[in-house]
């Protein structure tokens, strides 16, 4: 039972939606049919009406006020110093060695073989939002 709840919880705490991990086939971010990252119909990484990735107002990846990767003051994407998303050195998202969304080797959101499966939800969740912010701004200079 205990080993069932641990893994159930670390399925949990990956957020598939911009999976960081190992895509290989048993990888926790292999995205073909029936891996974990698969984002066709009915697949955890869909991004259509009812899926888990699904962008717009009421869906699980709404980004906008009040969503679950708002990026506004308050929102669990704010990425500013205190903020749940921060990637700042001692903050939640840092991806420097010995952070928590480490992608280097023996980190936990490594992309090798064995790795990825204790990458925190926050390294994950936000990478939308922050790229679309990005490419906004690219866009306006």
């Amino acid at each position: 039972v205990v080993i069932l709840f641990f893994l159930s919880s670390s399925v949990i705490a990956r957020n598939v939606c911009n999976c960081k991990g190992n895509d290989d086939p048993g990888g926790p971010c292999y995205a073909e049919p029936g891996g974990p990252a698969y984002a066709g119909p009915g697949g955890p990484a869909y991004a259509g009406p009812g899926g888990a990735c699904y962008r717009e107002p009421g869906g699980k990846a709404y980004d906008g006020p009040g969503g679950p990767a708002y990026a506004g003051p308050g929102g669990p994407c704010n990425s500013e110093p205190g903020g749940p998303a921060y990637a700042g050195p001692g903050g939640p998202a840092y991806k420097g060695p010995g952070g928590a969304c480490y992608e280097g080797e023996g980190g936990p959101c490594y992309s090798g073989p064995g790795g990825g499966w204790n990458c925190p939800s926050v390294c994950s969740k936000c990478t939308a939002v922050k790229q679309e912010k990005f490419e906004d701004q690219l866009l306006q200079d």
